[in-house]
């Protein structure tokens, strides 16, 4: 059997907002990974054209233990967008580009998320001998990256958090790791949403990886740009304080998600 060609694989779907430049920086930085590191960027759309600004800014930091690998099919597989597919986030590119790994282990990122230095190299120590891995979050800003603290409440793994005994725990999909060969029955889950909005593709999958053998890093490596227009984020605030910080309310970039009725952007 030929091995794959890359230690690990980034998958990165994008709609082209301003932060993809940061997310594709952090996947530059990341340190001690045995091998080299493939990032599969998946274009859903481009609504203001500046796919290519965004590259040209990033593509010369590029080291050479990272291939970039770009897939713009000029359409959307998302039903928002004129596709066929379900899932708000991408349609079926998260599907589509896992299977196109060159690698065995593939990692996610959200556009408006980001790695720290020693993401990759934590998650494939703690995933050898399992299916899948994860790692903690860091609630962040997104407009000017400033990291407010560790998510205690959400994203914390198996049995644990607020969507522990609804849900069995929740891991974001920013925070995770598969081996996709022992995990093709999953992999299709990425496209399906979980409800009626488009979302909730990130509980399809791990509602079915909860009950996989998976590892933990035990510290927290990615940044989560919170959004005021997400539905846990009162609860997210809430947490915030508790913990003593005087969270400013300052909203992330290019939100992807709907305003709430009342609260539509300009």
């Amino acid at each position: 059997m030929s091995a794959a060609r890359h230690a690990i694989a980034v998958v990165i779907v994008t709609a082209c907002r301003a932060s993809l430049t940061r997310a594709l920086r952090s996947v530059f930085r990341q340190r001690e990974v045995e091998g080299s590191i493939q990032v599969l960027l998946g274009v859903d759309c481009d609504p203001q054209g500046r796919l290519q600004e965004l590259l040209a800014a990033v593509a010369p930091e590029c080291p050479p233990n990272v291939a970039l690998t770009l897939i713009d099919l000029g359409y959307s597989t998302s039903q928002r967008h004129g596709g066929l597919h379900s899932s708000f986030y991408g349609g079926s590119l998260r599907s589509a580009l896992t299977m196109l790994a060159d690698a065995r282990v593939v990692a996610y990122l959200d556009d408006d998320d980001w790695f720290k230095e020693e993401h990759c190299a934590r998650l494939l120590r703690a995933i050898e001998g399992r299916k899948w891995a994860y790692t903690y979050s860091i609630y962040a800003d997104g407009n000017t990256g400033r990291e407010w603290c560790v998510d205690e409440i959400e994203s914390v793994g198996v049995g644990r958090g607020v969507f522990a005994q609804r849900l069995g725990g929740f891991v974001r999909p920013s925070a995770l790791a598969i081996d996709k060969l022992q995990l093709l029955h999953v992999v299709h889950l990425w496209s399906c949403a979980a409800y009626a909005a488009g979302d909730g593709d990130d509980r399809r999958v791990f509602e079915q990886l909860r009950h996989e053998p998976h590892g933990c890093t035990g510290v927290a490596t990615v940044c989560y740009a919170i959004d005021p227009n997400d539905a846990m984020h009162p609860h997210r605030v809430a947490f915030m304080r508790s913990c003593g910080i005087a969270y400013d309310g300052a909203a992330k970039i290019d939100s992807d998600r709907p305003a709430p009725p009342g609260q539509e952007r300009e």
